[in-house]
């Protein structure tokens, strides 16, 4: 038995709340059934044992308030009252069982299998003082009297036991079934997260293949063939391999950005810097084969990391570039709350409304598997975004009409940026 752990079968903290209601409730339909049999024939310890019933409703009151209380004091109070009330009543089979299943109930859904063990012996302890006492004929025991004239009273006690275990076992079914549904949802999870992983591995394995493929395959042409190529031959090499390269850092650095940024230990080195210059310098490098244009006007100076913020230009136009049309534009505006908006639109297909949201996980594409159309890992845009609420914005997607992309984020203006909409206006006008 060492090695079965000491836990409950229910996580009494998912069934606090309605189980201590009940607790109340029930103790209270106790206490007046037993209160208005005491009054009415004049029996002060059947008005104890009513009094301490609403004990128990106090104790179930503070327990249902508070997370910290735990079950086996309440249980060990339940217990002690049924004892002594039975003591009053008398001894009657059908009640005696009932007390006795309702604490063997609770005790085996709510307690450790040692504190449940422990219940049942106090339990059987008080069964055998109420034997003693009842063998001493002492004067409180069985003032009630199991006659059957008192078969309303009974049958309410019967119905208190009755609901009390029916309830205590349908909000234990409940928290298993919710249970169940959360492991379900959790290895759903892990064999997505699986899948995901091995889909990454497979994805990086190509992404990084393609360029050191070029990269080596130049530099042995290069090397071996060095005195025999043209000048005009040299330069494409060399631009070739420093493009590949290029793309290689990128890759690299948003793959091991992500871990940083799920720990929140990302270093920022904050400063201050005209917007449209970075933006301009960004588009010419991502998009110069292509048609863009770049909309931001000089004298927008934000206070942010130049380098993150490069790479969430990049890794929005390099997106744009790759599923969106012909066409790539880059804006921006002043926001009400004193940030500014920037937007990366394009006029390709746009997203579904069924992929807004999954686009911003991690390893997530549009195209996926050997349905894969581009380039990518699926961390462009969940990066961006992170970096971006990382210098104090955020990063958002939105249809672009009549049809597009349209991603936006925002970035704090530094303290001498321009501060109102005119100003803004007159910046861009000029």
């Amino acid at each position: 038995m060492a090695g079965i752990p000491n836990r409950a079968p229910i996580n009494y903290d998912d069934l606090r709340r309605p189980y201590n209601l009940v607790r109340a409730a029930s103790a209270v339909a106790f206490a007046i059934v037993m209160g208005a049999w005491g009054i009415a024939q004049g029996q002060p310890a059947v008005l104890v044992a009513a009094l301490l019933a609403l004990v128990v409703a106090a104790d179930a009151a503070f327990r249902y308030r508070s997370p910290t209380a735990g079950p086996l004091a309440g249980i060990l109070l339940d217990s002690t009252v049924i004892a002594i009330a039975l003591t009053v009543h008398g001894p009657v089979p059908g009640l005696n069982g009932l007390a006795v299943m309702t604490i063997l109930v609770t005790s085996a859904l709510l307690l450790p299998m040692l504190q449940g063990v422990a219940v049942v012996g106090y339990m059987g302890a008080t069964s055998i003082g109420m034997v003693i006492l009842e063998s001493m004929d002492a004067p409180f025991v069985g003032v009630v009297g199991p006659e059957s004239e008192h078969v309303v009273m009974d049958a309410v006690i019967v119905a208190v036991f009755i609901l009390t275990i029916g309830w205590v076992l349908f909000l234990s079914v409940r928290v298993i079934l919710s249970a169940q549904d959360r492991q379900a949802e959790a290895l759903a999870r892990e064999r997505r997260a699986l899948a995901l992983k091995n889909e990454f591995v497979s994805m990086v394995s190509h992404e990084l293949r393609t360029p050191l493929t070029g990269i080596a395959g130049f530099t042995e042409t290069l090397s071996e063939r060095w005195t025999r190529l043209s000048p005009s031959e040299i330069d494409e090499y060399l631009s070739i391999m420093g493009n590949e390269t290029e793309h290689l850092t990128n890759l690299v650095e948003d793959i091991l950005v992500i871990p940083r940024l799920e720990a929140g230990q990302l270093r920022l080195e904050m400063e201050e810097f005209d917007l449209a210059t970075e933006a301009h310098a960004m588009a010419n490098l991502m998009l110069g084969d292509g048609s863009f244009s770049v909309a931001i006007p000089p004298g927008v100076t934000v206070a942010a990391d130049r380098t993150r913020l490069r790479q969430v230009l990049r890794n929005l136009m390099e997106n744009a570039h790759k599923y969106g049309g012909d066409q790539v534009l880059v804006d921006g505006q002043l926001t009400r709350s004193g940030l500014y908006e920037v937007s990366v639109a394009d006029n390709g297909r746009g997203v579904s409304l069924g992929d807004q949201d999954r686009i911003f996980e991690h390893f997530e594409q549009l195209s996926t598997g050997d349905s894969r159309i581009q380039q990518g890992v699926g961390l462009g845009l969940p990066i961006a975004r992170k970096l971006a609420a990382a210098m104090g914005g955020d990063l958002w997607y939105q249809d672009r009409f009549p049809s597009g992309a349209d991603f936006r984020f925002t970035v704090r203006l530094a303290d001498r940026a321009p501060r109102t909409y005119d100003e803004i206006g007159s910046v861009r006008a000029s």
